[in-house]
């Protein structure tokens, strides 16, 4: 937890606001053209100035937001890049993650990297041959691992982002194995393509059927304790958002990735776009939406004002969401029900009506399906003494406790009664 205080329990939690992740899209060109990305109809070019930019960071850090992420696009095309970086050491709470598809790491670029205060920089690798990962990306593979060894020469935490789809699913682990024997990347984190943007026109030959979205996370079930003793953290984010189904081999207890968090309680993570807009992601996937999000503009209203309407609009309940089975349904194009059409009018992509959808109130993380699992609070506990600097302990408006690991990104969930009884100093917890 990052404080002045001398142990991480010594002290309440600080009480934060319902937005714990904010997804900062900086710029909107990217140098590749991946079938699955989505940026819309086409790449065009438009960057989130700095001024702009600063107010988000400066807002999220006055917040308590845990996470930001730093994406495009590619991050490392934005014509300020020196500046965007430097913005970083404006966070001392709030975390910060970038994203970037390592191809264009010149050793100007790894070195702003390295000066910078990210805490965790991600990266795409779809693949451990070229033909694997260039299946949908571009046969790049050898520039893309060149970059990914140049991050690991950063000192920052490093997760592999891969996308999962008809052509690589059943190949993944190979990847998951060479980036563990080649201490390439802390973290593996695969996920499905979604229909949005770009990715529509290519949908049937990526999207995973149901089958393939069980099978993936079989495969990370078998393999996860096995590469987590060897120092890799695997999971399938895309798993419970499609299916249900809870991951309880890789979830067994209560710790999470704040991005599946983010992904399964929708009240959770706003969105600021090349364009300025500030948005809700309750009813969002992709760079689709259903309805109107926008809640604003960074170019012509403070960061903070925005995120401020934001948790004022979570906290009357009035904002809405799909529910799971429907969300999946249009974002996967899962289920007997799953129409191509029907999606297109339902994100206004065509001039036809949108269907009527039902939306549901947003659940909060106190409801969580994490929740139900076991806590173990001596393990807890050893883990804010083994690292006080790295963690964060929050308290969500719900009351729920959020132990927070910043370089990991990950997320201890408790009940008000289980913080209760960890030990409020390290002596009482029988540390030295």
């Amino acid at each position: 937890m990052v404080s002045t205080e001398s142990s991480p329990s010594t002290i309440a939690p600080e009480a934060v606001g319902r937005v714990l992740r904010l997804v900062i899209d900086a710029v909107n060109e990217c140098n590749l053209r991946c079938l699955y990305c989505h940026p819309g109809e086409v790449w065009r070019q438009q960057q989130l100035p700095p001024p702009a930019l600063w107010s988000a960071l400066e807002a999220a850090e006055a917040a308590g937001v845990l996470e930001v992420v730093l994406t495009g696009g590619e991050i490392t095309m934005h014509h300020s890049l020196p500046a965007v970086l430097g913005a970083t050491h404006q966070l001392r709470r709030t975390a910060s993650t970038l994203i970037t598809n390592a191809t264009q790491l010149t050793p100007t670029i790894v070195d702003l990297l390295t000066a910078s205060n990210l805490t965790r920089i991600c990266t795409s690798v779809d693949g451990v041959t070229n033909d694997l990962h260039g299946s949908a990306r571009g046969k790049n593979l050898a520039k893309v691992l060149d970059g990914l060894r140049n991050l690991n020469e950063t000192g920052k935490s490093i997760t592999v982002i891969t996308v999962v789809h008809q052509r690589n699913w059943m190949q993944v682990i190979e990847l998951s194995e060479f980036l563990a024997a080649n201490g390439l990347a802390s973290q593996h984190h695969l996920c499905a393509p979604s229909f949005s943007g770009q990715a529509r026109a290519h949908y049937a030959q990526l999207g995973l059927r149901e089958d393939e979205f069980h099978g993936v996370q079989e495969l990370v079930d078998d393999h996860h304790q096995r590469l987590a003793d060897a120092g890799l953290y695997l999971t399938f984010n895309s798993i419970w958002p499609a299916t249900g189904v809870r991951p309880l081999a890789v979830n067994p207890t209560r710790t999470i990735t704040l991005q599946q968090l983010s992904e399964q309680v929708k009240d959770t993570l706003c969105n600021v776009r090349p364009n300025g807009e500030f948005r809700l992601q309750a009813a969002t996937w992709g760079r689709e939406m259903v309805g109107n999000a926008a809640l604003g503009s960074v170019h012509t209203e403070a960061a903070a004002d925005l995120l401020a309407r934001a948790e004022s609009v979570l906290e009357e309940g009035t904002a809405r969401q799909l529910p799971r089975e429907l969300e999946a349904q249009h974002k996967f194009q899962l289920g007997t029900a799953a129409n191509r059409d029907t999606t297109e009018q339902l994100i206004g992509r065509t001039d036809s009506p949108a269907p009527n959808v039902d939306l549901i109130p947003i659940g909060s993380v106190d409801q969580h399906w994490l929740l139900d699992n076991p806590v173990d609070i001596a393990d807890v506990a050893a883990q804010l003494d083994a690292r006080p600097d790295e963690h964060r302990v929050v308290r969500h408006p719900s009351g729920t406790v959020l132990i927070f690991d910043r370089p990991r990104s990950l997320v201890t969930l408790l009940k008000p009664a289980e913080w209760k009884q960890i030990p409020t100093t390290p002596t009482a917890r029988g540390m030295s």
